[in-house]
């Protein structure tokens, strides 16, 4: 009875664990609605393959998207999120996954373009501490970044 006990801990403890890992890691699937902070490497999406198109009434070219790695590190910060040009300035709309014992991340699909957008940390905007880039927005100073 004892040896099945401790079979039963040596099974159920580690799923637990990794259960809950696994849920903390995906968390942030169901906030890409919109982006986050200072990208930390950028990427390209490959080209689709081209498919012959059926004669009719044409669709106008899709722009093409860049997966962008917001990355902040801001040390004791318990929620960061990111507001922007590119999610209406909504700073509910983009929350940051923590990375780390300071460093907080978001992967975004932005076409090419200049944006303009601030952190909020535990409630308070600031620029983002890793982009020199700045500009001003209506009144105040707000970080810029450029997807090439």
């Amino acid at each position: 009875m004892l040896l099945a006990a401790a079979a039963f801990v040596l099974v159920s403890v580690p799923s637990v664990i990794v259960n809950n890992a696994v849920k903390k890691y995906f968390n942030f699937v169901g906030h890409w609605s919109v982006a986050t902070v200072k990208p930390s490497r950028t990427a390209l999406v490959p080209p689709a393959h081209q498919h012959p198109v059926p004669q009719g009434p044409q669709e106008p070219p899709q722009p093409e998207l860049r997966f962008v790695k917001f990355t902040v590190k801001i040390a004791g910060a318990k929620e960061v999120k990111i507001a922007g040009d590119f999610n209406r300035w909504n700073p509910d709309a983009l929350p940051m996954i923590k990375a780390g014992r300071d460093s907080w991340e978001a992967l975004v699909p932005l076409p090419p373009g200049k944006y303009k957008y601030v952190c909020r940390v535990d409630g308070q905007e600031t620029l983002d501490p890793l982009n020199p880039d700045t500009a001003d927005e209506a009144g105040r100073k707000v970080s810029v970044l450029t997807v090439k």
